[in-house]
């Protein structure tokens, strides 16, 4: 991606996500265009944390050329595990090198489309140190690693204005520096 280029962020939403595992990445890819969110249908959903939510669309209305980033929060995945619409979603994503998060959980699902094989990625039950991983087109990442995991991200999307942004926005978010 092109900095300075409009980049939505679709969201997948569903009960039990949790919120903080993306609400960095989501504070920093508005900065680049809109968030997002998706439902497996349009009924509020809550959150890990007790946030309801209504997304803003419904998975069945996605245009798979209108998705530049899909990220998948972790939490209790049982609701949207083996979802065929979010599956073929994944894959249709992945195919058209589409940017794809996920962390904690959220991993397995998309471990659970196929898209992971033969790629190095991190969750919470790999055994790795790292708290993230990129692999082309795809970043993975433990629970822990949020912070790493949005600021990767934004890399990976060129959002940054230049080094020192970048250098600024780790010393802020990571290491709590102010300016």
């Amino acid at each position: 991606m092109k900095a300075g280029v409009n980049i939505n962020t679709h969201v997948l939403i569903y009960d039990g996500f949790v919120n903080f595992e993306i609400m960095l990445a989501t504070y920093l890819m508005k900065t680049q265009g809109e968030i997002i969110t998706v439902g497996l249908s349009s009924e509020m959903v809550n959150s890990y944390e007790g946030f309801t939510v209504k997304p803003h669309q419904n998975i069945k209305e996605i245009d798979c050329d209108d998705v530049e980033v899909l990220l998948i929060p972790g939490g209790d995945i049982s609701a949207i595990e083996g979802n065929q619409q979010l599956t073929s979603l994944i894959k249709r994503l992945d195919i058209n090198q589409k940017y794809i998060g996920a962390i904690c959980s959220g991993v397995e699902v998309v471990k659970q489309a196929g898209v992971l094989e033969a790629r190095e990625f991190t969750s919470n039950r790999t055994n790795n140190a790292e708290t993230y991983k990129v692999s082309r087109n795809i970043i993975t990442a433990k629970a822990n690693g949020y912070v790493d995991f949005a600021i990767e991200l934004g890399k990976m999307l060129n959002i940054y204005s230049d080094e020192e942004d970048y250098n600024e926005t780790v010393r802020y978010f990571k290491y709590f520096e102010s300016n």
